[in-house]
């Protein structure tokens, strides 16, 4: 048989073993340290090599306060440009991040404090925040950390809204099989501009393990957004419904 007659048979899906959702945002800044990773309305544009080094920093720094597998580092950042090197330098200390919105009730930001127990809390307006000073974290190593961290332990710990909901921990592994998932449903790659609004922050790791860049935005104002697809170059966006609803106006203006 002639093989440009062969008949095509359908590629059999490759099955990866989970892995930590540090691992491959750190292979992607190795590959493309030039790259955008972070893109600021009105402001710089943050490289894969300026976030990992970022970072990295921080994640040393987290570990000098006993961040590492099996605890909790509480994040009260409300601007994305600090959540998000944040929240990659909890993950890659090993511990888990817990969300604390200043906004809540001080009854309920002190029993989540309490059930929790996280070793630091990075940012403003709750009990025991604090702000890392930027020379003290500028003196840290800006290599990977090593840790101790398998796809098992926890990146996240998820409490529901009001009273006192169970606190349910996250694993790597199940945050990396939902990316996993999205990846093979959307494909983001180097080039693709990512906006996302009122999402699980876990989805902030989907565009920087592909070497998309995200942009980021305040989801609170929605007039912005429609100038940030135009303006930006956005190619992609994933919001919540409600999210969605309030940015059409503007997207259409």
């Amino acid at each position: 048989m002639d093989p440009a007659e062969a008949p095509v048979l359908p590629q059999a899906r490759v099955k990866r073993p989970p892995t930590t959702v540090v691992g491959p945002i750190e292979v992607q800044a190795a590959r493309t340290p030039d790259a955008p990773a972070l893109v600021l309305p009105d402001g710089p544009t943050v490289s894969y090599g300026e976030l990992n080094t970022a970072a990295n920093r921080l994640a040393r720094h987290l570990a000098g306060l006993g961040a590492r597998p099996g605890t909790v580092v509480g994040l009260a950042l409300t601007r994305p440009a600090e959540l998000v090197p944040a929240l990659l330098a909890v993950a890659k200390s090993g511990a888990a991040f817990l969300l604390l919105d200043p906004d809540d009730a001080p009854g309920r930001l002190a029993w989540l404090l309490a059930d929790a127990s996280p070793v630091c809390v990075l940012g403003e307006g709750v009990p025991g925040a604090v702000r890392p000073r930027a020379e003290e974290v500028a003196a840290r190593l800006a290599t990977d950390p090593p840790r101790a961290l398998t796809p098992q332990h926890p990146v996240w710990l998820a409490y529901g809204p009001g009273g006192r909901p169970t606190g349910v921990p996250v694993a790597h592994a199940e945050v990396d099989r939902r990316v996993r998932n999205l990846q093979a449903a959307y494909g983001l790659g180097v080039g693709d501009r990512v906006l996302q609004l009122g999402l699980p922050l876990w989805e902030f790791f989907w565009p920087l393990r592909t070497g998309a860049a995200l942009v980021l935005t305040d989801p609170d104002r929605p007039a912005e957004v429609g100038r940030l697809v135009r303006e930006l170059g956005v190619t992609a966006l994933r919001a919540a419904p409600a999210a969605l609803a309030a940015a059409q106006p503007a997207m259409h203006g």
